[in-house]
């Protein structure tokens, strides 16, 4: 999420700008409202919601005409289960950062709130289609509307994790994984060694962390149309060995960055009193 400070990802380079948040326990299942029915949708690449300038540090806003012309071409999501198809970047696609050697490609769908209240939003059942790297769900949040003088942006609203829910793996993700290492083992035989020692780390990792969903809490106003930002940082691919911080002797083929191709996950909104 947005600005949060985020648990270390085993050896990936999947750096974003955080925030840290607050951590809450599981809640029970007491759901007030809901839609049943499972819908789609497409998230939108778009320009003047968000973005940073050369130096990496955040723009401060946009026309107003620029602005709502992205906020009101964005697709909406309401409560209930979506299945969000995340489009690959192509390219015609941009990165919402000038800042040099690091792009940032973000997504957009919007959100008006309903009821003034606190809302679960729950990810699940991530699916990627490079046969080359394994998709890793992160940097998703909820962003406000904000005016700074004769500009319009948005800024991040207080996000809180339950559990410990804070990553989304690609389903099958260590089956993929094992695949495209012994693949990339085939081609480099030299780096064997290497390699299995960054599966052994990477299995070790999951089967001691949940990955299975991203689930936060956040509290909406009523009538409030909120930007939902998707960043595509997350992934996980084999690189030539380097030597990583668990010790001077300790390799890893593991690298990370932006996903490209296209993805989808499902996504559930529930308003809770």
């Amino acid at each position: 999420m947005k600005k949060n400070v985020l648990k270390k990802l085993m050896c990936a380079v999947l750096a974003a700008a955080c925030v840290a948040t607050a951590v809450v326990p599981a809640m029970a299942d007491d759901v007030v409202t809901a839609e049943a029915a499972t819908k789609k949708v497409t998230s939108a690449y778009r320009y003047h919601l968000e973005g940073s300038d050369k130096n990496g540090y955040p723009v401060n806003g946009f026309s107003k005409a620029a602005f709502y012309k992205d906020l009101n071409s964005l697709p909406s999501v309401k409560t209930g289960k979506t299945t969000v198809n995340v489009p690959a970047v192509t390219s015609s696609i941009k990165s919402v950062s000038k800042e040099k050697d690091n792009p940032c490609y973000r997504s957009f769908l919007k959100f008006k709130a309903p009821k003034t209240g606190k809302y679960v939003i729950t990810c699940t059942n991530l699916q990627g289609t490079d046969t080359q790297s394994v998709k890793i769900l992160q940097n998703i949040y909820f962003d406000k509307v904000i005016k700074n003088g004769k500009k319009y942006g948005t800024e991040s609203i207080s996000v809180y994790t339950i559990g410990d829910y804070e990553f989304l793996y690609e389903n099958n993700y260590l089956a993929k994984f094992r695949t495209i290492f012994d693949n990339y083992k085939a081609e480099h035989p030299e780096y064997a060694d290497a390699i299995d020692e960054t599966y052994n780390d990477e299995s070790e990792y999951v089967s001691k962390h949940p990955v299975n969903k991203i689930k936060f809490t956040t509290r909406l106003k009523k009538g409030q149309t909120y930007v939902y930002v998707i960043d595509n940082i997350g992934m996980a691919e084999p690189c030539k060995p380097y030597l990583d911080e668990f010790g001077s002797d300790h390799q890893s083929c593991l690298s990370g960055g932006n996903y490209l191709k296209a993805y989808s996950f499902d996504m559930n909104i529930e308003y809770r009193k």
